[in-house]
């Protein structure tokens, strides 16, 4: 451990606090990576044939992986929030930066759901529930699961006017808006256990009960 303490002085002091658009880049890109595994694995799991099983089980995943990734970027800002108090380049840590944030990328996440509520409400007349599945793909395992799919084992509604968002309810939407409100307090979550070291804490509290190898 004291062979590493220079080198870790030295991190710290070339250490300095990210700007606020960065952060937000930074958070937008793992909402954006979020969707895109999320859809990539509903999409895997759908083709063992769709059942209430493996939608419930997609939906799990989906949920897990969204928030997991949105949880880490704010964490690890966190992490080096308390490097910087450690080191003292700042003089105190912005405790509530990544409630601001939370609250642009819930607005940034939850764009396209709005879209899609107001696409439901006032322009009927128009079909975006099928571009929404790709572009918010933490979505797509609810409507796997909620929304009823075309039987495409013949080809007959595609000679039809059916389109999906007709038989979506309203509700769908605005519960999705609920779903993606909970991203300002996962990040805020993050970023206390990142500053508070709450994973490394417990690794350093089992240390002294390791048994030493006798040389």
């Amino acid at each position: 451990m004291a062979e590493n303490y220079p080198w870790k002085l030295l991190k710290g002091i070339h250490m300095k606090r990210q700007p606020f658009y960065i952060l937000l880049l930074k958070g937008i890109g793992y909402i954006i990576l979020g969707n895109i595994l999320c859809m990539f694995m509903t999409m895997a799991l759908s083709m063992f044939g769709g059942n209430i099983v493996f939608n419930i089980l997609s939906i799990i995943c989906g949920t897990l992986i969204f928030y997991m990734l949105i949880f880490t970027v704010a964490w690890k800002d966190g992490a080096r929030e308390r490097s910087l108090v450690k080191n003292r380049r700042v003089d105190a840590p912005l405790k509530y930066r990544w409630i601001y944030l939370g609250v642009i990328m819930y607005v940034i996440a939850a764009l396209p759901t709005l879209v899609l509520l107001l696409n439901k409400l006032f322009f009927p007349e128009q079909d975006t529930l099928f571009a929404y599945r790709f572009i918010s793909g933490s979505a797509y395992p609810f409507i796997q699961t909620f929304i009823p799919q075309p039987d495409i084992s013949t080809m007959a509604w595609e000679h039809t006017d059916y389109r999906q968002i007709d038989s979506m309810p309203a509700l769908f939407p605005a519960l999705m808006l609920v779903y993606y409100a909970v991203i300002p307090a996962v990040t805020q979550f993050g970023w206390y256990v990142g500053f508070n070291d709450k994973f490394l804490s417990l690794i350093h509290i089992s240390e002294p009960t390791r048994p030493r190898l006798i040389s």
